[in-house]
C-alpha cells in the first residue's frame, strides 16, 4: 500500500517527480517527461510533511474505493490494494479518459518498469522518493 501512497502523492504533484532518484539506466528516460513541468501554484516546501498530511486523506478515499467495491476490502484491512472485477462507473471513466499530459506521463512511469524496483532498502522505491524514511526497514 505504502507504493500507491507513493505514486498517488506524484499523481497530486506531478512537477515533483524530477525530484525522484532514478536508477542510472532509466534516468534519461523518465527525466525528460518531467523537467520542464515548473509551476509556480504547484510549489511544494516540504514533500515529507505534505506527503505525511495527505495519509489520512488518501486512506479514507481507499475506504471509499473498497466501499463502493471497487477494490477488495478484505485486502486493504491487511494493507493491500487489490482491485475487484466490479467495472468502474462511467462518470469516473470519464474523468480518466481526459487526463491531462502531465498526468499522463506520471501514469506511463507507473506502468514501467521504475514501479518494479523493491520498496524496501537502500536502492528501494522509499529510498528513491524520500517520501517515507527507509533506513530502518528490514530487507
Amino acid at each position: 500500500m505504502e507504493k500507491m501512497l507513493i505514486w498517488d502523492y506524484y499523481v497530486a504533484f506531478p512537477n515533483r517527480v524530477a525530484q525522484i532518484s532514478f536508477p542510472q539506466e532509466m534516468r534519461a528516460q523518465y527525466i525528460k517527461l518531467f523537467k520542464d513541468n515548473n509551476n509556480p501554484y504547484e510549489e511544494v516546501l516540504d514533500d515529507v510533511k505534505v506527503f505525511a498530511r495527505m495519509r489520512t486523506y488518501q486512506t479514507e478515499a481507499l475506504r471509499c474505493l473498497a466501499a463502493y467495491g471497487l477494490i477488495d476490502s478484505e485486502r486493504l484491512l491487511s494493507s493491500r490494494v487489490k482491485r475487484t472485477d466490479k467495472s468502474l462507473p462511467v462518470a469516473l471513466q470519464d474523468r480518466i479518459n481526459e487526463v491531462p499530459t502531465r498526468l499522463r506521463n506520471v501514469i506511463t512511469l507507473i506502468e514501467s518498469p521504475f514501479t518494479e524496483l523493491p520498496l524496501y532498502g537502500a536502492k528501494g522505491f522509499k529510498f528513491r522518493t524520500k517520501l517515507i524514511d527507509y533506513k530502518y526497514d528490514v530487507q
